[in-house]
This record gives structure tokens, C-alpha cells and sequence, in this order.
């Protein structure tokens, strides 16, 4: 695995930080905090929500629940990488798995490179090879960010980043590799929506489920705004540059697939809030969904409550509808032929 290309304890440290922007509470304990006992029958043929977080565990449930999570892992694990170092004590397989995936997915792609090819994992056991072209880094185009878009991701990636970070000395190239591995990683969380219901999950785990898609979520919204920003400012200050991306077939090829499936994912997720808002509904709880906050009021009234990131997704996807950058998506659409 390619160390010296991404920063893996940045990433850590940037999904800490914001389980502890998201959470806020009335500083009460409910009694539908945790997760409840009785189970499917279904349910007790995979790792419980508390099992021992072993390789053969995490295996077993990436295998019923997400193919994807489960290709990349057997992967890694065939070619010497220690899956188990994203899981922290006193943590469960589900409050990493994400994590996990995220940085795996990273490996696999810098394992697969091939004769100067990067490597972008599409899903489905699919991986597109694309030729890398000459790119300016990344914190030059950061410099023309305005503040009220930089995010609390904006430093680590383009705005003051490591001096090997893949998203800055590799340009648009290491940029696409950060919206892959954000999109792998909320790909399984939402495939293991079905094992929370079986497994009948309370709410510590569906805060998390949340937490970790909300993160993935903004993700999407703020990579997509760096690649398209990183053309834009290529198209005005380094019209080569700006050209030979445009041309290269396979990017276009690899960002489609990307970004198409990526929405896709968001889209599951708005449809999973509404299905968890009627699965508590039916256990006599009250789910309210907002755009900044999502709270559960159980049968006393007591409420608890998460913060969300939604409005921020917002604030960038409006950015993102301005013309500049929707004729450089379609560009980029067209241009994988």
C-alpha cells in the first residue's frame, strides 16, 4: 500500500471530528439507546452487532449484505493488508466498517496501478485503468476556494495538505481517488441498512448509520466540487493541462461510472431516512427528519438528537449548478465516449 500518497490518520482524525460535530443530546440516557435482543431468525446467521471483530466476522457479513465490501476486503486481505487496524478498541464491525472500506478501497486502487495507469474501482468487481496526464497540484486552484465553501475537509485535502497528499500532488487524478473511496465506503453502509433492521438495532447504531452516511453524503458534494473547480481553473491558467484531462477518455470513463453511482447511493439514502422514519414509527417512536438535525422522541417525549451536514450538501450543490460547472460535467460526461 502506497503510504506516501494518502494520509490515513488525517482521514481518521476528519471522521472523529465530525461524529463529535453531529451529536448533541439532551444529556438524559433513554432506555431505546441501545440495540434490542430479540433478532430474526435470518439475523443469527451473521455476526451479531456486538460480535468479536475478527477477519472471519467482518468476511462473513460483507459477504451476506455488501459483494462490493466484500471483494475489496478479500483482496487486501490476499495481498498481505491488515484489514483489522481500522476497527479501534471498544468499537464494533459496523461503527468501522466504513472507515475501513474507505481507506481499503485506496489500497486496492494504488496496488492495481499498472504501467503508469491509475486504478478506480467502479463496483461490481469492476476496475477502470486510466493514463495519467501532466496536472498542476491541487492547493494552487485551493487559493480560489471561497471561504463560505471551504469545509472542515477543505485543509486536509486541497487548502493545506500534507506534502504527499495523493488529492494535491496528483491533482485531479488523486481527487477522483478520495470521491472513489468516499463512495465505497457509504456503498456499504447503506448495504448494511437490511442488517440493522434484521439484527433490530437500536439507536446507537442507527446514529451511527447516519453519522457515517451524512459524512459520505457531504463527500460527494465537496469532490465533486474539487474536480470540477481543479477544470475550471486548468481551462483558465493551464489550457494544456485543461486538455489533456478533457481528452483522456478514461478519466471521463472512470468519473461517469463515479459520480453516477455516487448520486445514486444519495438518492438510497433520502429513501432510507423516509423507511427508518416508518420503522420506528411502527415501534411507537418518532423519527423527524430536518435538513439541519435528525431526532427520535420516544413514548416519554424524551428526544434525542443528531446534527446533520445536509445543509452544507446543499450549499455546495448549489455551487455546483452554476453553468461553469455543469458544462464541465456534461464535457467530462461526453468525453467518455
Amino acid at each position: 500500500m502506497n503510504t506516501k500518497r494518502r494520509n490515513i490518520l488525517n482521514h481518521l482524525k476528519l471522521f472523529i471530528l465530525f461524529l463529535l460535530l453531529s451529536f448533541c443530546t439532551a444529556g438524559v440516557r433513554f432506555p431505546f439507546l441501545q440495540s434490542e435482543t430479540v433478532i430474526t431468525a435470518e439475523a443469527a446467521s451473521v455476526p451479531g452487532l456486538q460480535a468479536k471483530i475478527t477477519e472471519k466476522n467482518i468476511l462473513k457479513l460483507l459477504k451476506k449484505y455488501d459483494s462490493d465490501g466484500a471483494y475489496i476486503m478479500n483482496t487486501q486481505i490476499k495481498n498481505g493488508a491488515d484489514i483489522l487496524s481500522w476497527f479501534q478498541e471498544g468499537s464494533t464491525i459496523f461503527s468501522s466498517i466504513d472507515t475501513a472500506v474507505h481507506e481499503e478501497t485506496h489500497g486496492y486502487s494504488y496496488l492495481m496501478e499498472k504501467d503508469g495507469k491509475a486504478a478506480y474501482f467502479i463496483g461490481n468487481k469492476k476496475t477502470i485503468y486510466v493514463p495519467y496526464t501532466t496536472v498542476y497540484r491541487s492547493r494552487e486552484m485551493a487559493a480560489t476556494i471561497p471561504s463560505r465553501l471551504q469545509t472542515f475537509r477543505y485543509s486536509t485535502y486541497v487548502g493545506d495538505p500534507d506534502p504527499n497528499m495523493a488529492s494535491d500532488v496528483d491533482g485531479i487524478y488523486g481527487l477522483l481517488n478520495e470521491f472513489m473511496a468516499y463512495r465505497a465506503g457509504m456503498n456499504t453502509t447503506l448495504e448494511l441498512y437490511d442488517y440493522l433492521t434484521d439484527q433490530n438495532a437500536g439507536w446507537d447504531m442507527w446514529a451511527i448509520f447516519i453519522n457515517q452516511s451524512e459524512n459520505d453524503m457531504q463527500a460527494y458534494a465537496e469532490f465533486k466540487y474539487y474536480i470540477l473547480h481543479y477544470l475550471y481553473y486548468a481551462k483558465k491558467n493551464y489550457p494544456d493541462i485543461y486538455k489533456g484531462i478533457i481528452n483522456n477518455q478514461q478519466f471521463c470513463k472512470a468519473y461517469k461510472k463515479l459520480e453516477s453511482s455516487y448520486a445514486k447511493l444519495i438518492r438510497q439514502y433520502q429513501k432510507d431516512l423516509k423507511k427508518l422514519q416508518t420503522w420506528y414509527a411502527n415501534k411507537g417512536y418518532t423519527l423527524t427528519i430536518r435538513n439541519s438535525t435528525i431526532s427520535l422522541t420516544n413514548t416519554s417525549h424524551r428526544t434525542i438528537t443528531i446534527s446533520r451536514f445536509y445543509t452544507t450538501y446543499q450549499k455546495l450543490q448549489k455551487e455546483l449548478s452554476k453553468s461553469r460547472y455543469t458544462k464541465l460535467h456534461q464535457k467530462l460526461l461526453a468525453g467518455a465516449g
